[in-house]
């Protein structure tokens, strides 16, 4: 029986990989409430749905590479309907309120944390001009630690 150890990697470099990724994000608590995770439509328009909203604009954002291309097979990370954002930290769906709007940023906040979506581009528009596709920059705020997301929202409108 031969065994190749040229093509093994030595323990250390898996070991190296994870501090560094420990270091580089500070402590991980801190990491969690930055952390968004996949929220579906459904359980933003459910919880939205709870409050007696009617929707009528909707987005739903998720995670794009440096090209503002959606990554494959992505789940939305955060959802707009109306005045509202919804987005999923640690298991939990946060609500967060429209505090801010212009022609290409709008800003929310609840409970210490703050969201800012800025608007990059907009394209594929409707014929009506009702929706569009964009390509968003998402940067979350929470108790002074911030995190920035490249987003792609496909239909976004009406």
């Amino acid at each position: 029986m031969n065994i190749n150890l040229k093509s093994r990697r030595p323990f250390h470099h898996p070991a190296r990989q994870i501090l560094l990724f420990v270091l580089s994000c500070g402590y991980l608590a801190g990491c969690a409430a930055l952390q968004l995770e996949p929220i579906t439509y459904q359980e933003a328009v459910s919880r939205y749905q709870e409050t007696g909203g009617i929707e009528n604009y909707r987005c739903a954002l998720v995670a794009a590479d440096d090209q503002y291309r959606a990554i494959r097979d992505a789940q939305p990370i955060a959802v707009e309907i109306d005045e509202v954002l919804f987005i999923k930290t640690a298991g939990t769906v946060q609500e967060l309120q429209q505090t801010d709007i212009t022609e290409t940023l709008t800003a929310y906040a609840a409970d210490g944390m703050t969201v800012t979506l800025t608007m990059v581009q907009q394209f594929n528009f409707s014929e009506y001009n009702e929706s569009d596709d964009r390509n968003v920059d998402l940067v979350i705020e929470v108790e002074g630690k911030t995190e920035i997301y490249k987003t792609f929202g496909a239909a976004c409108g009406l």
